[in-house]
């Protein structure tokens, strides 16, 4: 028996003053997203072209055509740009603050943006640690890590995807390759040069790109052996971890149109931190 008052498990209400610090953050979002350079978009929440997974929601329209609630905003916001907008603008720089679904009925708030064209994550780190400052959040971690490293570590070694993950290391440990364990302990930007002297030729370059994702910033953190769990980033990415949580999460990927890089905040977790 459901109570009057009960919501489903994983959706969300805000309040008082958490709905306040919501509503506080979004603005001081936007209002930086505008001085960068960046308009708003605000797309649908019904959706035919949202990539089905095990937590996609779907159902059927009047003419038995699949549909979905919103999963996923930053792909579909650059579809939206390049296919449907067209010609109305040539505008290449995004943000969107709203929810996504997961099945069976999480909510998940984000503030988010999309610059088409561009391949380097280092402007979308500062614009989302300027956010994150904005906010009143400090002290936070930056962890980079490359889905291009995992994929030339998985052809080099033959080994199967899911050892990746989900994050089976001690399947990599019993292997023979002498490197393989100091990759595996590599967290020390300043440690990276050691590590390269030792690495096969087909891992360097992807290291050497998360060292300079890292250089001339403080409480940083390699992840060379981490994976993350988002389909369409497929080399740098970066998260931001607070007090053990992650609060956002972006990372460079195609869009259809060339590269593109991105990031996304998570609204409940930051107003929790």
């Amino acid at each position: 028996m459901i109570g009057e008052y009960e919501i489903p498990k994983g959706s969300r209400l805000f309040f008082g003053d958490q709905a306040r610090r919501k509503r506080e953050i979004e603005s001081a979002a936007a209002a930086i997203f505008a001085r960068r350079g960046f308009e708003e978009i605000a797309t649908p929440l019904f959706s035919y072209h949202q990539s089905p997974t095990n937590e996609t929601i779907r159902f059927s329209d009047e003419n038995n055509e699949s549909v979905f609630l919103r999963s996923d905003s930053a792909l579909e916001a650059v579809r939206l740009v390049l296919k449907r907008l067209g010609r109305a603008t040539e505008h290449r720089k995004w943000f969107y603050i709203q929810p996504v679904f997961r099945y069976p009925t999480r909510e998940i708030h984000q503030i988010g943006a999309e610059a088409i064209g561009e391949s380097d994550l280092k402007g979308a780190i500062a614009l989302c640690d300027e956010i994150l400052s904005a906010a009143g959040v400090s002290g936070a971690t930056l962890q980079i890590g490359s889905i291009a490293l995992l994929n030339a570590l998985e052809r080099l070694l033959g080994i199967d995807r899911e050892v990746l993950t989900r994050h089976e290391l001690h399947k990599l440990l019993e292997r023979d390759e002498k490197w393989i364990k100091p990759l595996a302990q590599l967290c020390d930007p300043k440690a990276l040069d050691e590590v390269l002297a030792i690495m096969p030729s087909e891992l360097k370059p992807r290291l050497i790109a998360m060292g300079d994702l890292a250089k001339g910033r403080d409480n940083v953190a390699l992840s060379p052996l981490f994976y993350a769990d988002m389909a369409y980033y497929d080399d740098l990415y970066f998260r931001f971890l607070l007090g053990g949580k992650q609060i956002a999460m972006g990372g460079g990927y195609e869009s259809g149109e060339g590269r593109a890089a991105g990031f996304a905040i998570y609204t409940e977790t930051l107003i929790g931190a």
